[in-house]
């Protein structure tokens, strides 16, 4: 019973890392998580010396320079599952610093299609967490990485909030929307009936599916964990599309990582979590 748990490491094919097929040195301190993998494509468009490093599965990574930062990107998939699996890994790697960069639905009329949220905390709804500890800890975003992604949006000149975000573990049920087959509604929970309104009494102001899992995991690795979010979906307004929020959305989190990584060399953080030395 003792070597129950001695298959810890698992490795790829190449030596890296088993899931992202990265290995010790491919990237860089500071990382971008988008969901989709076409998007590490959109957010490096933004930066130079781009280099395609892997792709296995859901996972892209992309690597390159942002105004000369050393910066990547590695996609997680839909989840909180798949997302635990890349900060994980990517942690082996000496990633220390991590930037969810996605979509939401809005609860509030306050934001329209294309302006940008920045969650200072989650509520865990994502199932994943669930597995690393109780639900009474806090699923919160670093609060440098908050103030770097305020200032991003404030030198780029885009429209954003700051918000409460629910994760939810599914698209459909989970988030409120009834499903139909055939012209018929389907399996209908009662809970589902009052599931927005509950959340805007609340105060929550959108819903996505990654940033609760992101932030507890990856605080409890010792990494800085943020988000934002571009609104492709109103609830309220009952509006969907993209309204350009997706392209200022992948610029916002370079430019969050530039700003971070000019007060760390700075020394203008004065305090710190135990975390890994940066590079």
């Amino acid at each position: 019973m003792e070597n129950i748990n001695r298959a810890d490491a698992p490795k790829a094919d190449n030596g890296g890392v088993l899931h992202l097929q990265l290995k010790q040195g491919d990237v860089p301190g500071y990382m971008i998580l988008p969901g989709a993998p076409e998007r590490t494509l959109k957010i490096a468009s933004n930066w130079d010396d781009v280099k395609e490093v892997a792709s296995n599965r859901e996972y892209k990574t992309v690597t390159g320079k942002y105004k000369g930062m050393d910066i990547g990107v590695t996609s997680t998939g839909i989840g909180g599952p798949s997302s635990e699996i890349c900060i994980h890994e990517l942690n082996t790697l000496g990633v220390h610093t991590c930037v969810r960069v996605g979509t939401t639905g809005c609860l509030v009329p306050e934001f329209d299609l294309g302006d940008l949220i920045i969650p200072v905390a989650a509520v865990r709804k994502d199932g994943t967490s669930d597995a690393y500890i109780g639900p009474e800890y806090p699923a919160f975003g670093d609060p440098y990485l908050i103030m770097a992604l305020i200032q991003a949006c404030e030198n780029l000149g885009f429209k954003y909030g700051i918000g409460l975000a629910y994760s939810a573990s599914s698209f459909y049920i989970g988030q409120g929307r009834p499903l139909y087959e055939d012209g018929r509604q389907s399996y209908w929970p009662s809970f589902a009936n009052n599931l927005l309104a509950d959340l805007t009494t609340a105060r929550v102001t959108n819903i996505e599916m990654e940033a609760a899992a992101q932030m507890v995991i990856g605080n409890l690795h010792g990494m800085r964990m943020g988000c934002i979010l571009s609104v492709m979906s109103n609830r309220v307004l009952d509006r969907w599309g993209d309204n350009g929020g997706e392209e200022k959305c992948c610029l916002a989190g370079s430019e969050a990582l530039r700003v971070l990584k000019e007060w760390d060399d700075a020394g203008k953080i004065s305090f710190q979590a135990k975390m890994p030395k940066r590079g």
